[in-house]
């Protein structure tokens, strides 16, 4: 049998008025030159991919992390540097595969050359039961669970994200159609994200009766005892420094969840991360044993 294993600080900005021109412009050439670096450090590791994340997107968003940053630095990621955190806690702003992009940047090229519509859709056709979906809006994205070939399940999260760990959103999880997810379409009383405004990942572990049996296990213990369309389980919303909390929960937390209790006895998630306190959407990918890795369907 598995084991089961904020304030946040303010901080003042301040003005410096210099006469001169050139300290001014030597500061800005250090600070690009901070973030270049560290952006050529990414590529190394093989974290962001030159291809896939721009500079440009890659420096908007270590600008906006920041204020994640100040928000979580005491409870998710202590005693680290902010560059630290910009790469181990959100992953440079980078998707598992080290694709990304900037909240300003357009959907354009390659399959992102399509209509919104028509991108939703193509998306839509291509969910099955199991899928994970890792959603990139800046900051630590998004992430839910396909829990049947038609149906999304996520933690919706909400509100003001300073009270994320101080306290919770009560009753936070929520299942849409695939297309009401993808759209932002109400159902239930709730209405969803339309998620397609944002940059979406489909990722698929390759054996097939494992995504379903992890499947039902979310939607069992998530959303209906049993696997019925109207909630029966009541789920807060709150970063908690535990992976193996059932209730409060949150986005990444409940498919890291579903695929480590919903296996069994099967290793499908490496037994060394489930001490970890925090599991961003982007690291999902990586938490999986060998031959159950997940690998990408597309980016939508």
């Amino acid at each position: 049998m598995k084991r089961k294993v904020s304030m946040i600080l303010g901080f003042l900005v301040m003005l410096f008025i210099v006469i001169t021109p050139n300290p001014i412009v030597n500061a800005e050439e250090t600070s690009d030159s901070s973030i270049h670096s560290l952006y050529q450090e990414a590529i190394e590791a093989g974290k962001v991919d030159v291809n896939k994340y721009s500079y440009n997107a890659f420096q908007e968003n270590y600008n906006l992390v920041k204020k994640d940053y100040d928000i979580w630095k005491n409870t998710i990621g202590q005693d680290l540097t902010y560059n630290q955190w910009f790469g181990d806690i959100a992953n440079y702003g980078a998707f598992p595969d080290g694709e990304g992009h900037a909240p300003s940047e357009k959907k354009t090229g390659n399959l992102l050359q399509a209509s919104q519509t028509t991108n939703g859709e193509k998306l839509k056709n291509a969910i099955q039961k199991g899928d994970i979906l890792i959603i990139s809006s800046g900051g630590f994205g998004h992430a839910a669970i396909a829990t049947s070939d038609n149906y999304i399940l996520e933690m919706s999260g909400g509100g003001n994200i300073l009270n994320w760990a101080a306290f919770k959103i009560s009753n936070n999880n929520n299942q849409f159609s695939k297309h009401n997810w993808i759209f932002g379409v109400k159902e239930q009383g709730v209405k969803s994200s339309k998620h397609i405004n944002n940059w979406i990942q489909l990722w698929r572990i390759p054996d097939k009766s494992m995504a379903n049996r992890c499947a039902n296990y979310a939607d069992k213990t998530f959303w209906n005892s049993q696997q019925k369309y109207t909630k029966n389980r009541y789920i807060d919303y709150r970063v908690t420094g535990a992976t193996t909390t059932l209730n409060p929960n949150y986005c990444s937390k409940l498919i890291f969840q579903a695929y480590y209790y919903g296996s069994g006895s099967a290793s499908v998630i490496q037994p060394s991360m489930v001490g970890l306190s925090f599991i961003s959407p982007s690291a999902l990918p990586n938490v999986f044993t060998g031959k159950y890795t997940p690998y990408k369907v597309g980016t939508y």
